[in-house]
């Protein structure tokens, strides 16, 4: 058992862990644009034309979220959301805070390890690994979610093999760097996205920086030479679609990468649904970490800032764990070429299709 004593958060101490990031409800709607504007002082829309546009974005989605709400305070709905930092934003913006999709990596030219036989003992009813987690991070306007959920992964099970709760803040802009994708696995590489397990891999080989060595700055750098901190030995990739081996891999090894379709950009707090449509297609499209669950929601930490969300993270519901949704748009940046013309992913906004973590992590002392 890999777990120590009080890293791990079981049934009694999980309503008191995620406790702490829950918010209470405050959609925004009574502000008006300016306040708004002056509410996100980095928002400097200087030109009348760019001010009545974004004045006219935010009006509509002030309508949408109005509803959402209205649903929310009749009990039709487990979710809230609010006129966040992402509430003028265009349609092209809200995808390139999300990016880097991953999902169906073509496995015969990867090398990852095989899962481990499950142990016949029941998983814990509740888990939380927010005590290994690293203060929540902003991947900004850069497509470099799969970096991110990189390095958080590897952050916390570092922590875990050490016993410690005070994890190393590891440098996503090393693998945005550094990282070659000629397949094409969720994009072309960098700020125009990849996956976790090219991340993984990459780390097996050529090791990670420190965040204090390798600062991120949100746009594509050349590859230099910097200082090796941690490494691994590879990556375990679960069984495609399975709730039993997601809550097993969080239960006894910690954190996992995932994959998911991110349609939660107003998303204030509660346990979200209906991030995907069946008779629609839902698009993979964004790389986060799953860092706990219960029986009611996978606890999935973002890289879109502390400021959005429940202080960053966002809990998805588990009544969809057997629904299975349909991904048309592969092409799009959702897999590796050659692209399937088809993904069927499966839980909430798709959460239980594509999920890995790595193994053996470990300073890295070559140097």
């Amino acid at each position: 058992m890999i777990m120590s004593k009080f890293i791990l958060l079981t049934a009694a101490a999980v309503a008191t862990a995620t406790g702490t990031i829950t918010k209470s409800f405050n959609d925004r709607t009574d502000q008006d644009f300016d306040e708004y504007l002056k509410s996100h002082p980095s928002k400097t829309y200087n030109d009348d034309e760019t001010y009545q546009m974004r004045k006219l974005i935010w009006s509509n989605t002030r309508k949408d979220v109005i509803a959402q709400n209205e649903k929310y305070k009749k009990g039709d709905s487990t979710w809230w959301a609010t006129m966040n930092k992402f509430a003028d934003y265009t349609q092209d913006e809200l995808q390139s805070i999300r990016g880097g999709k991953r999902a169906h990596f073509d496995e015969s030219t990867n090398n990852f390890l095989k899962a481990e036989i499950k142990p016949s003992k029941a998983t814990p009813k509740s888990i939380s690994w927010m005590s290994v987690q690293s203060p929540v991070k902003n991947q900004g306007a850069c497509g470099s979610c799969w970096a991110f959920a990189t390095t958080e992964v590897l952050e916390s099970h570092l922590a875990i093999a050490e016993n410690s709760t005070q994890p190393l803040i590891l440098a996503p802009q090393t693998l945005v760097n550094c990282v070659s994708n000629p397949k094409k696995c969720g994009g072309t590489g960098g700020c125009k996205g990849a996956i976790a397990e090219i991340g993984f891999n990459f780390t097996r080989d050529f090791s990670m920086a420190l965040e204090s060595d390798l600062p991120y700055i949100g746009q594509d750098e050349p590859c230099r030479k910097y200082k090796k901190t941690v490494t691994c030995k590879g990556y375990v990739k679960n069984k495609q679609n399975s709730a039993e081996d997601l809550e097993h891999s969080i239960a006894t090894k910690g954190p996992v990468a995932v994959t998911v379709s991110a349609n939660w950009a107003l998303y204030g707090g509660g346990i979200f649904s209906g991030g995907c449509s069946l008779g629609a297609s839902c698009t993979l499209d964004h790389a986060v970490v799953a860092v706990g669950y219960s029986p009611k929601y996978w606890l999935v930490r973002n890289s879109w800032g502390s400021d959005w969300g429940e202080s960053g993270y966002i809990r998805l519901t588990r009544a969809h764990d057997t629904t299975t949704y349909s991904d048309t748009m592969t092409s799009s940046g959702s897999a590796c070429f050659p692209y399937p013309a088809k993904q069927s992913p499966m839980g909430e906004s798709g959460i239980l299709f594509d999920t890995c973590y790595p193994v053996g992590v470990h300073r890295d002392t070559s140097e």
